[in-house]
């Protein structure tokens, strides 16, 4: 439903829940996307291996929803969110190997036959053992739902995390036999192919990210059913990355920002488009002035989350005040806060970066770059050729500096 008063749009407007389901098709807007080309590659009989990369915010997760819903009438998805799963200052291949084995477990069990049952709990029964061995005082269960328990605990108890990887990595090769043996069963049964679809493993910090994918992306790529990987988008400016996507991985598929704003500055009334359809597919027109609605999607960059955040949080200034409408100075709070919290974080040598991306709408050689990227203290476009801008409500902090009052 669309929100009718303002007091509505802070719950409608909720900048951490992608779409799905009846979201999807109520709130979803059409743009710029790859995944109508993804969903046909996928069609392939074959167990293709994707890396899904796009900037933090930008609607990955509403888009790989998506996806899902456009392939399943031929493929049977199994998708999750890692960080519902692992920790994320904290994943190792062997952790997400094991959810992947408990996930599609957890989605087929049914389907499976009574011999590759028995056999999955023998398995289990002494990995388990083993566990229980090096960490006293644990139940887990019996039979696989053991294994599936286990994997449970593997995200808030750090020891269990470490006892389960010490024990997992040496037979490692028989857990990806099972998570095999459990996809040819299953595929068998069901009667179509599995696809996994591992979605916010772009939340990770870089150091990890390249770590788990460049060390590991052999391991990664061995359950025999088609994955998506998420990765964080700055990954891209690695070698490394580069290496392991031609060597294990059958492509990328990048998801760019929605443009609000050409290389030379002016508008861009496509994205502009989009992004006030975004806004008014959620919430009534008069809840909003048209200035208002504009500065947010200017000071949004054409990041979704910031947008649908820079929206709910204007409209909670607005109703605070017993107003009917956000105006554009509940907009300029509310990026005055998002600013702010750039200020606490850039330093001396950040501010010079940006300036010369803001000039150039080049990257940087700078190591910093990277890290910017992720931060989306600059953000990536695509017009033809890829160019660079800064975040728009950093342009207030450039500004100062050059006047000498930073």
């Amino acid at each position: 439903m669309k929100a009718r008063d303002l007091s509505d749009v802070y719950d409608i407007f909720d900048p951490q829940e992608p779409l799905r389901g009846d979201k999807l098709k109520e709130y979803y807007v059409k743009r710029p996307s790859p995944v109508e080309s993804l969903a046909n590659i996928l069609l392939s009989e074959k167990p293709l291996k994707f890396l899904f990369v796009g900037s933090r915010g930008n609607g990955k997760s509403t888009e790989l929803n998506r996806l899902s819903e456009l392939v399943s009438d031929t493929l049977f998805v199994v998708s999750f969110s890692i960080k519902d799963k692992l920790n994320l200052f904290d994943v190792d291949y062997a952790d997400i190997l094991l959810i992947i084995a408990t996930e599609i477990y957890e989605s087929v069990s049914d389907k499976l036959s009574k011999q590759l049952k028995d056999y999955l709990d023998g398995w289990s029964e002494k990995i388990v053992e083993q566990v229980k061995e090096k960490q006293g005082g644990l139940e887990f269960g019996a039979g696989f739902r053991a294994i599936v328990n286990l994997a449970g605990k593997v995200k808030t108890q750090a020891t269990t995390r470490e006892v389960t990887r010490e024990v997992m990595k040496p037979r490692l090769s028989d857990l990806i036999d099972a998570i095999n043996k459990i996809i040819i069963d299953a595929e068998r049964e069901l009667g179509k192919k599995i696809l996994v679809i591992i979605d916010d493993l772009d939340k990770m910090n870089l150091e990890m990210s390249e770590k788990l994918f460049y060390e590991h992306g052999a391991e990664l790529t061995q359950p025999i059913c088609k994955i998506i990987y998420t990765i964080p988008q700055p990954l891209l400016f690695s070698n490394k990355i580069r290496q392991i996507v031609l060597q294990y991985f059958d492509g990328r598929v990048e998801l760019p920002n929605i443009k609000v704003k050409k290389r030379n500055g002016e508008v861009d009334p496509d994205g502009y488009k989009v992004m006030r359809e975004v806004a008014l597919r959620r919430m009534e027109e008069n809840l909003i002035a048209e200035e208002a609605m504009n500065e947010a999607i200017k000071s949004s960059g054409g990041i979704l989350t910031e947008f649908i955040r820079i929206i709910r949080g204007a409209a909670n200034i607005a109703n605070m005040e017993n107003r009917k409408r956000i105006e554009k100075r509940d907009v300029e709070r509310v990026v005055t806060d998002i600013r702010n919290d750039y200020i606490r974080i850039l330093n001396k040598e950040d501010i010079k970066i940006l300036k010369e991306v803001e000039r150039t709408k080049e990257k940087t050689d700078e190591e910093r770059f990277q890290d910017l990227l992720f931060s989306l203290a600059i953000l990536e476009y695509e017009n033809g050729e890829i160019w660079y801008d800064i975040h728009p409500t950093i342009k207030g902090i450039i500004e100062r500096v050059e006047a000498g009052e930073g």
